[in-house]
């Protein structure tokens, strides 16, 4: 028997009594600090509706040690925040009103009900938003406090070193990702002595003496724009991604309006510059350039090129106001065009390394996901209960 079964069978045999979390617990609202106010010197983490820090100041207005939920933009996604910190007015701050709670333990049971949480936000209006009422009316198990503190006790040290062992394979999944980097730009690089090209044998049987490099303007002629289509006018049941403003779909319709291998370059708003691929057919909106075929190019070797040079695009944005690029700055770029069967060699092997380093089902991604697994499969039972039957 193990020392929780142990403490259920002392302290509540039975089983565990449960409680809405109004009833332990209350959401305090940060204040209001604009991205004119943020410092940047400052030292101080400004924790707002995202998932990270919306930027730094100078002074907080919450403890360390505190658990926050977002309210708006990420809405539902819980954190620890570790350091002093200011808390904006798009900011839960959880604050306990009932001795019968460890802090601690809250924190891993609120994480346990992420999905949850993620749930209850209102997901028709943009930013994502959820209502404090609906927060509070989760039910939480109370077992007593020495079995919350044991298990806290417990998942601490599984958190730490989960932490240790994914930051190692963290770590070598970046050096397998600077590798890549280095291997396609190798390979996208024609412009100095073919014969020491890594491509140089089939160069050599294809006979080209030079490269020719050629402007997407070129090839392209124009690009033509997406349309637009609201939240409101989506399908419940659609099942085409819609592509505005990111490169992951905003929702779904019944129709595309761009054909599947097509290379993305968004064009508005904070990911604008970002380059993107999809292997589907897809609804490319007014934030979103679909960049047409060409006879003398693969689609997929284009994408590479592309992604390549995405910083060539993103330093092209226009950050007065909302930031967007303009097509005549992505028909500036210049491409290498070598015959199609070494553009086809190319992206074979830049397939096999890019599926190694970003494809979730094998290899080192697949290895963190399925810790990740693990962790929450063994938190998630150690936070389960019997719940205490009526008498």
């Amino acid at each position: 028997m193990s020392r929780i079964d142990e403490l259920i069978s002392d302290f509540c045999p039975k089983g565990v009594e449960r409680s809405a979390l109004e009833e332990v617990i209350c959401l305090q609202r940060g204040k209001r600090i604009t991205k004119g106010e943020l410092d940047p010197d400052g030292r101080v983490p400004v924790v707002s509706g995202g998932q990270g820090f919306m930027g730094f100041t100078t002074q907080s207005n919450r403890e360390a040690n505190t658990i926050t939920i977002a309210q708006y933009g990420a809405a539902g996604f819980v954190n620890w925040q570790d350091q002093p910190f200011w808390a904006n007015d798009v900011c839960y701050s959880v604050v306990l009103s009932a001795d019968s709670l460890d802090y601690r333990f809250l924190y891993y049971f609120l994480k346990s009900q992420q999905d949850h949480l993620y749930s209850l936000s209102n997901r028709v209006a943009v930013p994502y938003s959820i209502e404090a009422d609906k927060i509070l009316s989760t039910p939480i198990p109370l077992p007593p406090i020495e079995v919350q503190r044991e298990i806290v006790s417990i998942l601490d040290k599984f958190t730490q070193l989960e932490a240790e062992l994914e930051a190692e394979l963290e770590a070598e999944l970046e050096a397998r990702r600077i590798q890549y980097e280095v291997t396609r730009d190798k390979l996208l690089d024609f412009s100095g002595d073919l014969g020491k090209h890594p491509m140089s044998k089939l160069i050599r049987e294809m006979s080209p003496q030079t490269v020719e490099s050629k402007t997407l303007g070129e090839l392209l002629e124009s690009i033509p724009r997406g349309k637009r289509l609201t939240k409101a006018e989506l399908p419940e049941n659609g099942t085409i991604p819609v592509f505005h403003g990111g490169l992951e779909p905003i929702g779904f319709t019944d129709q595309a309006n761009t054909e599947a291998m097509t290379v993305m370059v968004i064009n508005v708003g904070a990911s604008a510059g970002s380059v993107g691929w999809s292997e589907k057919p897809f609804w490319c909106s007014d934030g979103c350039f679909a960049l047409p075929h060409v006879g003398a190019v693969l689609p997929k070797y284009l994408y590479y090129c592309a992604l390549a040079n995405q910083r060539f695009f993103v330093e092209r944005v226009r950050r007065a106001g909302i930031p967007t690029l303009a097509p005549a700055s992505v028909l500036t770029l210049s491409i290498p065009i070598p015959p199609l069967e070494i553009q086809s060699e190319i992206v074979s092997i830049l397939d096999k390394l890019d599926a190694l380093v970003n494809d979730i089902t094998i290899g080192l991604p697949a290895e963190i996901a399925a810790r990740r697994k693990q962790y929450e499969y063994y938190r998630n039972k150690l936070l389960t209960f019997k719940e205490l039957e009526a008498a």
